[in-house]
C-alpha cells in the first residue's frame, strides 16, 4: 500500500487534472539561437516528437484550423533554450500554454561531440526524450489540477487512494551494479561500461525520484528500507524492480 501511496502521490503532483486533452502544440520553423529554419534537422525531429506523443503540430506561421483561431488556449508552444558552452551543447525543450505559462520541462540534453551536428542532434533528442509519456495534458482545470508537487503530501494521497482501485505489483530484480552520477537535477545512473541505463529527477519527497529508462518506459524510482526499488507500468501491470545501484 506504501509503494501505491507514493505513486499516487506523484501522479497527482505531475498530471493536470480536468475534462478536455490539448490536441494541438506549435513548433517554431527557426529556433532563435539559429540562423535558418529547421538547422541540421532539429525543428523537424522536434515535430516528429510531438506527432510521436499524439499531438497535431503546426510550425509557428503555418496555417491553422478554424478552431484554433477561435480558442487558442486549447493549443500548447513549444521551444528550445540552449544553454551551451565551449565544450557542451546544452538544450532543454519547454512546453507552454497560450498565457505563457511553463506546463513542463525536459532534462538538460548534452553532448560533448565536436560536430554541431551530432551535438545538436544528441542534445536534442535526449531533452526530448525525457518528455516522453509526459506531454499528454488537459486544457481545462480543477482546483485540485492546480496542486504543485510542493503541495502534495502522503496524507493527501491516502485520501485520494480511497478511490483508487488497490493494483497488486509484479516484483523482479535487477542485480546489474548501477552508478549514481549526479545532475542538476538529480542523477544519472550508469553501469560499468558506461552507459546510461536510467535517468532519475528530483522530487519534493526526500528518496523518491521521477525516473526514465531510455525510451522503454517511465516510473518512480525509491528507496525503500534500505534498498532502492523502480516502479512502472507495462501493459497495464504494475512492474516494481530492486535496482542495485552506489550512491
Amino acid at each position: 500500500m506504501k509503494k501505491n501511496l507514493l505513486f499516487i502521490a506523484i501522479l497527482f503532483s505531475t498530471l493536470l487534472v480536468g475534462q478536455e486533452k490539448y490536441k494541438y502544440i506549435v513548433v517554431p520553423q527557426q529556433f532563435s539561437f539559429f540562423t535558418e529554419p529547421n538547422k541540421y534537422n532539429l525543428n523537424s525531429l522536434t515535430k516528429s516528437f510531438f506527432e510521436s506523443e499524439g499531438l497535431t503540430v503546426f510550425y509557428d506561421g503555418e496555417d491553422l484550423p478554424e478552431a484554433f483561431l477561435r480558442d487558442k488556449c486549447q493549443v500548447l508552444y513549444a521551444n528550445a533554450i540552449k544553454n551551451s558552452t565551449i565544450f557542451n551543447t546544452k538544450i532543454t525543450i519547454e512546453v507552454k500554454d497560450c498565457q505563457n505559462k511553463i506546463l513542463i520541462t525536459s532534462i538538460e540534453g548534452n553532448s560533448r561531440e565536436k560536430s554541431y551536428d551530432t551535438a545538436y542532434s544528441q542534445a536534442f533528442r535526449e531533452a526530448l526524450t525525457s518528455l516522453k509519456g509526459k506531454v499528454d495534458f488537459q486544457k481545462t482545470f480543477t482546483d485540485k489540477a492546480n496542486t504543485t508537487k510542493s503541495e502534495v503530501t502522503i496524507e493527501e494521497a491516502k485520501v485520494l487512494s480511497n478511490t483508487v482501485v488497490a493494483v497488486a505489483p509484479e516484483t523482479t530484480s535487477n542485480k546489474t551494479l548501477l552508478f549514481a552520477l549526479p545532475t542538476e537535477t538529480g542523477f544519472k545512473l550508469v553501469n560499468a561500461v558506461p552507459n546510461v541505463i536510467f535517468e532519475l529527477q528530483k522530487t519534493t519527497i526526500p528518496d523518491l525520484f521521477l525516473a526514465e529508462r531510455g525510451m522503454l518506459d517511465n516510473g518512480i524510482f525509491y528507496k525503500k528500507e534500505g534498498n532502492w526499488f523502480y516502479e512502472y507500468y507495462k501493459k497495464g501491470k504494475l512492474i516494481v524492480e530492486k535496482v542495485e545501484v552506489k550512491f
